[in-house]
Formats: structure tokens, C-alpha cells, sequence
């Protein structure tokens, strides 16, 4: 008995939505702007850029200027990002384990639940980051600028802090004062932090 017509009908229905579903599955998705990637790429500079879930793996962006840059769950495993600009950068849940980040400025950034596993921050300025629940172990913040950071639940199992400015640092057992030496000295590292902004 040959298929009425409601039935070719709900054939053709089925057959037109299995292609655009197999469409949609396979053209690429991405919750990052390829413009501003391609930005990055190129020059090296993308301020206020969308590069959410970003795969940046392995790559050289030393000197990038990625200020204000939304880089939430990038993926910086192993990249060099010495001398880079993120400040005031949104870089929760970001992958920055193995990465170099020497020198870098990351003031007022927000890194809340990234990994900074085996990280190289030594010289890198945080003044004012928040790192809740960032995962910390075998960092090294040598030589770092971390007044006002926020490190009260980071999750550091180990770090080296050897010669770290900590004045004004927010730790678990309270704000850190120990080696300030007055208010002015807080607030002229504050003004220094100010002007690398």
C-alpha cells in the first residue's frame, strides 16, 4: 500500500529537519569573537576583546595588551604572556597552569577558580585581583606586586612569595601587615599600581 500523502509529507518533514540538524551540529561554534582572536593574532592588542573559551595554548603573546578582555575558561596552558597587559581582564576559570607570566600586569583582574598550576608570575603585578577559589600550587610569585589581592580563598597548596609586596593582601587568617612598614608606604604602592592602569 503506497504512503498517503500526510505520510510523504511527514517523511519529507523528518528528512528536512535531520539535514538541519546535521547542519547546525557541524558548523563551528565558538564563544569567542574569531574577529577579536584574529585581532590578537595580528597585532597583538585587543583591548576589551571576547575571547571567552579561547584555545591559546602554547602560543607567544609576550607584550600582548589584552586590557578588559573578557578571557573567561581560556585556555593558556603553556604560553608566554611575559610583559602582557591584563588588567582589569575577566580571566575566571581560565587555565593559566604552566603558563609565564613574568611581569605581567594583572591588576583588578579577576581570576576566581583559575589554575595557576606551576604558573611563573615572578615580577608580575596583581594589586587588587581577586583570585577566590583560584588553585595554586607550585606558583611562583617572586618578586610580585600583590597589595590588595584578594587571596582570602584562593586554594594555595604551594607557592613561592620570596620577595612578594603582600601589604594590604587579603589571607585566610586576615589582611596581610606583616614587613609594611606604615600607611604612606601602602599607599604610594597603591599609587604605583595606579599608573601601570
Amino acid at each position: 500500500m503506497p504512503p498517503t500523502s500526510q505520510q510523504r509529507l511527514q517523511q519529507r518533514f523528518l528528512r528536512l529537519a535531520l539535514v538541519a540538524a546535521v547542519t547546525l551540529v557541524t558548523k563551528p561554534s565558538y564563544a569567542f569573537d574569531p574577529a577579536d582572536l584574529q585581532t590578537l593574532m595580528q597585532t597583538r592588542q585587543c583591548l576589551n576583546c571576547d575571547l571567552r573559551d579561547a584555545d591559546l595554548r602554547h602560543l607567544d603573546l609576550s607584550e600582548a595588551d589584552l586590557q578588559g578582555s573578557n578571557l573567561e575558561n581560556a585556555n593558556f596552558f603553556r604560553s608566554r604572556l611575559d610583559g602582557a597587559n591584563l588588567a582589569r581582564t575577566n580571566l575566571k576559570r581560565a587555565n593559566l597552569g604552566e603558563a609565564s607570566l613574568q611581569g605581567a600586569v594583572l591588576n583588578i583582574a579577576d581570576l576566581s577558580r583559575t589554575s595557576l598550576l606551576r604558573a611563573d608570575l615572578t615580577g608580575a603585578s596583581l594589586y587588587g585581583a581577586i583570585m577566590d577559589y583560584t588553585y595554586i600550587e607550585g606558583t611562583l610569585f617572586i618578586d610580585a606586586l600583590l597589595s590588595r589581592a584578594r587571596l582570602s580563598r584562593a586554594r594555595i597548596v604551594s607557592a613561592d612569595f620570596t620577595g612578594a609586596t603582600l601589604c594590604g593582601a587579603e589571607m585566610s587568617y586576615g589582611e596581610y601587615r606583616r614587613d609594611c612598614r606604615s600607611v604612606e608606604e601602602l599607599e604610594a604602592v597603591e599609587g604605583s599600581a595606579d599608573s601601570e592602569l
